[in-house]
């Protein structure tokens, strides 16, 4: 799912902007066969759709 700034203003969570090699989206934990459920919601990585910056969630293994 991806969000625009507006969605995510406001936010606790913050934006990471250099994703580190254990950090994976949703789409990739899935497309390496992880279960999302045993990662943790961490915040936001941006992506570029044409000119337009948007946002996707960002996971993180949970200890």
């Amino acid at each position: 799912m991806l969000f625009e700034k507006s969605e995510i203003i406001g936010s606790e969570k913050p934006v990471v902007f250099e994703k580190g090699e254990s950090q994976f989206t949703y789409d990739e934990l899935i497309n390496i066969g992880e279960n999302p459920e045993e990662y943790n919601f961490i915040g936001f990585s941006p992506v570029y759709l044409n000119d337009t910056q948007l946002f996707v969630k960002l996971y993180q293994k949970g200890e």
